[in-house]
């Protein structure tokens, strides 16, 4: 038994602090090792410092950025309430059908009502859709025309001074 060597550490099992393994930690390596200092974005567009100024460096691509994200909100919004309403009509369409097809009296009668909510329901996929389609094209717009702005500013001054 003694002949086979010592097993190592089983996970799961408790460790005395006296027989855990210990590692040797260079101390250079916590010297090499930068440390990135916190940059947080500001609070609001109004309060930034001017783009002159050194220490107003990114303020005007944080405002940007700033104003993209409330539209993309924006932009999303307006989709859940599109798509939320879409969801409405449909559950009312199909309840009026269900109520319809409780009156069918003949086979003519339940292919008439099934062919009115197909056609109803043909013509709302449609129409949803290209209103999604629309609120999306609205939303790639306007979330991306604060970043093409900075964008373009930026390039104007970058060809100025060099």
């Amino acid at each position: 038994m003694d002949t086979k060597g010592k097993r190592g550490l089983r996970p799961g099992l408790p460790v005395d602090a006296e027989s855990a393994p210990t590692l040797p930690v260079e101390a250079t390596m916590a010297e090499e090792m930068p440390v990135a200092p916190e940059i947080a974005p500001p609070a609001s567009p109004a309060r930034l410092p001017s783009p002159e100024k050194p220490a107003a460096f990114g303020g005007d691509a944080w405002a940007a950025l700033i104003e993209s994200q409330s539209a993309v909100a924006r932009g999303l919004e307006a989709m859940s309430s599109e798509m939320a309403e879409l969801a409405r009509t449909g559950i009312d369409a199909a309840a009026r059908t269900a109520t319809q097809m409780l009156a069918v009296k003949t086979l003519s009668d339940a292919f008439e009502v099934n062919a009115g909510f197909v056609r109803g329901s043909f013509d709302a996929l449609i129409g949803g859709s290209a209103k999604l389609s629309e609120i999306g094209v609205k939303l790639a717009a306007d979330a991306s025309r604060p970043i093409v702005a900075q964008l373009s500013t930026d390039w104007v001054r970058a060809t100025r001074t060099g």
